[in-house]
């Protein structure tokens, strides 16, 4: 049995605080539940304020895969859409 390791880009609805944003990082931390594991969390700039998020969880290849948790995250406060945009294995 291996696992999967995927990218999930988190995009807020508007441009918002550093705070928030860390509390978004927070909340997303805390919906991804065993056996996933976050791996990295990193900022990107989009364009003219506007931050997103670029989320590596690494899953079991049993666990079902990643869109579940895209779709846990989408749910995060002040997310307006994760979705998954590379997926390998490792």
């Amino acid at each position: 049995m291996g696992e999967v390791i995927g990218l999930i880009r988190v995009m807020p609805g508007e441009v918002i605080s550093d705070e928030k944003l860390q509390k978004m990082i927070d909340d997303i931390k805390a919906v991804i539940k065993p056996p996933a594991k976050v791996g990295r969390i990193d900022i990107k700039n989009i364009a003219f304020g506007l931050k997103g998020l670029d989320v590596t969880v690494m899953v079991p290849d049993d666990a079902g895969g990643l869109d579940p948790i895209a779709e846990k995250i989408s749910n995060v406060e002040n997310v307006e859409s994760a979705e998954v945009t590379d997926v390998g294995r490792v």
